[in-house]
């Protein structure tokens, strides 16, 4: 369970020279540290779940209250002008924050899939802030996806790997999760070239998706919504017959078209609402197949039989 610190060394170590031109990256920097600490402890052990979900809230509360970085706008997802946040924007960025945390840290059940989505994530994100201009979100983004990609030798399903593996543990997803936090917010608060935030939704669909299916699923049965499982989508298409590598390459491919797919609607003109009103339209498709998958294995199986 070494490649969660090796992805946070291996970052700090390539930005060593470049900290003092990215300041105002500092809270990023402590929070990185912070999940890191805190991931690695329970990784060997010795942390409860309340302890390493107040990390992630303390974390999440240093970037909103002493990085002044936070949600402060919706975009315009119904219509009516953009939805400003107001006393709201502080503990919506928080509940956000530990959600999406917890998104990858769930997701992170087979090799090379919780690092392979935020390496496209990331991907993404260089895009923007290629557009935008802004050579230290760029610099920082590419140098974590850097970081991952060198993670992702060892731990992707490839034929190259051999038998020397690692796995990035909640060390790797703790960051991670913050890392794609942090950025989705500072590419889309309102400012020059801002991506709208309707776009992020489809950017990280995929993690958002399986957060809200297995979330409701949990709570209908009464169970600890964070409490492991093995009803996550990777664990329900291998049920189905897909093998490790098809797993692994088509949620990689389905998150790829998701965040392509909204990027082309938006460069093209469509409105945030319309943008907006089909993303749940693929996340209402996402739960109706996704949520009770059992129904969907029980139908095959009858079809085989009565074949």
């Amino acid at each position: 369970l070494t490649g969660g610190l090796a992805i946070a060394v291996g970052f700090f170590a390539a930005l060593s020279l470049s900290f003092g031109a990215l300041g105002e990256y500092r809270v990023l920097f402590v929070a990185i540290v912070m999940l890191a600490a805190i991931g690695l402890l329970d990784d060997l052990g010795e942390v409860s779940p309340r302890s390493k979900l107040g990390v992630q809230v303390i974390a999440a509360v240093l970037m909103t209250s002493w990085g002044n970085h936070f949600l402060t706008s919706l975009g315009d997802l119904f219509g009516r002008g953009p939805i400003d946040l107001a006393n709201w924007a502080i503990p919506l960025t928080v509940f956000a924050t530990v959600a999406v945390i917890n998104g990858i840290n769930m997701l992170d059940g087979m090799d090379g899939l919780a690092g392979g989505l935020v390496a496209i994530m990331l991907g993404f994100f260089a895009l923007f802030s290629f557009w935008q201009g802004d050579v230290n979100a760029l610099k920082i983004v590419l140098v974590m996806a850097g970081a991952v990609a060198g993670f992702l030798l060892f731990n992707a399903p490839h034929p190259w790997r051999g038998r020397r593996r690692v796995f990035m543990g909640d060390t790797g997803s703790l960051v991670l999760g913050f890392v794609i936090t942090w950025f989705t917010i500072d590419l889309t608060q309102p400012g020059p070239g801002a991506v709208p935030p309707v776009v992020m939704l489809w950017v990280v669909g995929l993690v958002l998706f399986d957060l809200f299916t297995v979330t409701v699923r949990r709570l209908l049965q009464r169970r600890d919504p964070v409490a492991p499982d093995r009803a996550h989508v990777h664990h329900v298409l291998q049920r189905w017959g897909l093998s490790v590598v098809q797993t692994w390459a088509l949620l990689l491919a389905c998150n790829a078209t998701l965040g392509a797919a909204g990027i082309i609607a938006w460069k093209t003109g469509a409105p945030e609402p319309v943008l907006f009103a089909a993303f749940l339209a693929v996340g209402f498709a996402y739960f109706a197949v996704f949520f009770r998958p059992g129904r969907l294995l029980r139908w095959k199986r009858q079809r085989v039989r009565q074949q």
